[in-house]
């Protein structure tokens, strides 16, 4: 039996990390699907990259390696809004995976409930380095983009305040 490598509550955290590339496993079933969550970017007036409040979701459905990863749609974090891509059908398997993890973002405790486990790909979800600590690794995030992606970090306390 296949379980979490990373907490099933930390879900939301993960997802919008910036660079999330996930698996839910479904243990009774056998079936997989891998999505990835990349948050996007724009230059600013001083040339640096800005991370902005959308991210582009992709889903691969049960492992599949001839369509890969598929365009599903967006998440807007600052609206909590999702919009479907434009040729995804809702009743579609991709349609309804999306809608799942909607529902898996917005209350982690049902991915509990469903008995599904959540499995990362050995990359920090924030900024894609691999992991070798363990702890890390079975946190998904890395050291320093844990504190950062959780508010203990001076840079991410500088950010709420406004300052630079």
């Amino acid at each position: 039996m296949i379980r979490s490598n990373v907490n099933p509550l930390t879900f939301p955290q993960l997802f919008t990390a910036g660079r999330a590339v996930l698996t839910l496993h479904n243990p009774e079933s056998g079936n997989h699907v891998t999505i990835r969550s990349k948050q996007w970017k724009k230059r600013n007036a001083e040339g640096k990259l800005e991370k902005l409040p959308k991210f582009s979701i992709s889903i691969s459905l049960l492992g599949d390696k001839e369509q890969g990863m598929l365009p599903a749609g967006y998440f807007f974090q600052d609206e909590n809004r999702w919009a479907f891509a434009k040729e995804v059908d809702r009743k579609s398997q991709l349609g309804r995976v999306f809608s799942l993890i909607q529902q898996f973002y917005n209350d982690p405790m049902t991915i509990r409930q469903k008995g599904v486990s959540v499995l990362h790909e050995g990359k920090c979800c924030r900024c894609a380095l691999p992991l070798t600590n363990p702890q890390s690794i079975e946190r998904g995030l890395g050291d320093d983009c844990h504190a950062y992606t959780f508010g203990t970090s001076n840079e991410k306390r500088k950010e709420k305040l406004g300052l630079k």
